[in-house]
């Protein structure tokens, strides 16, 4: 079968911190088990170089956004609950993501999303793991550099993400300095004229 193969760089080797980041989330992806998250086949260790094995689905919903703009009102919703159901399933596991983004979301080609890229996950009891994640869509919590922002962090940059896919652009545009204060000090943006958003679905956002 045709695979992804993730490996650990070799100039990281010695870096005891990015083997334990790459060993952490071998173990979170083996311990989430859902459709709509990533599957890992094999992890590994060969000729001193680490590795992990997972389903191969070429496509991101970053491509997508990217070449389509914004997606019908229906696509969008339909995305956001496989995303919301396997990033919840996540959290039922105790696991905070810490990272959602369209990026780190893959589409198979029946369209179904699935969430990637656990690496700088962590369980909720932990707090000696960074919570970065990407300025675009770092909740407030994150932006402040709070020391173990939990599930509404994920909540918060899925909401950001559903925003993205339909408005075909992201809520907040600026530097990373500024983005991360808009992220804490701003309203949620109106959507653009020229998106149709039902207040319904609006509110739904505007609480994540």
């Amino acid at each position: 079968m045709t695979v992804a193969v993730k490996v650990l760089n070799r100039e990281h080797l010695r870096n005891t911190q990015s083997v334990d980041r790459f060993q952490r989330e071998a173990e979170i992806l083996q311990a989430i088990e859902h459709e709509n998250v990533v599957k890992i086949l094999e992890v590994g260790r060969s000729d001193g170089q680490y590795f992990m094995a997972m389903e191969f689905i070429p496509e991101t919903l970053s491509n997508l956004i990217e070449i389509t703009g914004a997606l019908p009102v229906e696509r969008a919703v339909a995305l956001a609950i496989g995303i919301s159901d396997g990033l919840g399933y996540a959290h039922q596991q105790g696991i905070v993501h810490h990272d959602i983004k369209p990026q780190n979301i893959l589409l198979t080609s029946e369209g179904i999303p699935k969430v990637t890229d656990f690496g700088i996950a962590r369980a909720t009891d932990l707090s000696s793991v960074s919570a970065m994640g990407t300025p675009l869509y770092m909740s407030p919590e994150q932006c402040r550099g709070d020391d173990s922002p939990d599930i509404r962090s994920d909540i918060y940059s899925a909401g950001v993400m559903l925003y993205e896919m339909m408005a075909g652009q992201a809520p907040y545009q600026g530097t990373a300095m500024q983005l991360t204060q808009m992220h804490i000090n701003d309203p949620m943006p109106d959507f653009p004229s020229s998106v149709h958003v039902p207040p319904n679905l609006t509110a739904i956002v505007r609480k994540c």
